[in-house]
């Protein structure tokens, strides 16, 4: 029988020992809390080790069911410190408060979802969410990429959207191969996957991969010599409104069976819409 430490029926200040840091990791820590980062427990336990570990108002908090909510980190670094720490016990606490709690390290959504390719996936619904108004308000970088979504945001537009799961791999592929922007692409190819041409992804993602036997007007082979030719700029965040307008405007012309001869953005576009996904974006 596993003898569970009790958890103090207010909050309070406890020493909290190696052996309870462990069980409480092993026993109550939810597979929906973040991945855990070596880099953040290890610097905790290298602090705890010399002694220069001081007791804060941040601890452990626990839900209603003796979950644990936040302080996996700490708890992690006090278990191979091998130190007991005096920190608070928070228990009773609201789930719902999840996405705000902090401890130190910020919560990401990225570090919520747990799956390959999480982190381009992350970035890709903060664009998707707030294309299809998955909330509001907004807070747009280039009117375009939302900066201030909150993690419940980032995680709903993600469970909305499973095609941002299942098309990651082919824009990390992409990435590799041509350096095309991966949130960008994949905010294209999830839209592309509801509508009527999602057949051609595949001879699409084939194309941009491998860069061969392709007419030079063929979109694909146009769309990798732009990204190898401003490949700095359309890799970072300034550059994704231009990059996302790109990417559409060739899968676009590729869905439609198009050749096309320049690829360019214009002063004062709009957002480009991918082709067949006016029958359930929002107008």
């Amino acid at each position: 029988m596993i003898n569970m430490p009790l958890l103090p029926s207010s909050p309070q200040y406890m020493v909290i020992t190696p052996e309870m840091a462990d069980l409480w990791l092993e026993h109550c820590n939810p597979e929906t809390n973040r991945i855990l980062s070596d880099t953040v427990y290890e610097r905790y336990a290298k602090a705890m080790a010399r002694g220069e570990w001081r007791t804060t108002h941040q601890g452990i908090a626990f839900d209603k069911e003796g979950k644990l909510l936040d302080g996996q980190h700490r708890l992690m670094a006090i278990k191979i410190s091998g130190v007991s720490v005096e920190m608070l016990v928070i228990p009773g606490c609201n789930s719902e408060t999840f996405d705000v709690l902090d401890s130190g390290h910020r919560r990401q959504a990225a570090q919520l979802l747990k799956i390959p390719h999480r982190v381009i996936v992350a970035a890709a619904a903060r664009i998707i969410g707030q294309m299809y108004r998955m909330w509001d308000p907004v807070t747009l970088f280039d009117g375009f990429y939302d900066t201030k979504a909150s993690t419940a945001d980032i995680l709903r537009a993600v469970a909305a959207w499973p095609e941002l799961t299942t098309m990651a791999p082919i824009a990390a592929a992409a990435y590799r191969a041509a350096g095309i922007n991966q949130p960008t692409h994949l905010v294209v190819l999830a839209q592309a996957s509801r509508t009527e041409h999602a057949d051609k992804i595949e001879d699409w993602a084939n194309g941009l991969i491998s860069g061969a036997n392709m007419d030079q007007k063929d979109p694909r082979l146009v769309l990798r010599n732009r990204f190898f030719r401003d490949r700095v700029l359309l890799g970072t965040s300034a550059g994704r409104r231009t990059s996302y307008n790109l990417i559409a405007k060739s899968w676009n012309s590729w869905a439609q069976g198009k050749l096309l001869g320049t690829l360019k953005t214009l002063d004062g576009e709009g957002v480009i819409p991918v082709v067949g996904t006016e029958k359930f974006r929002p107008k």
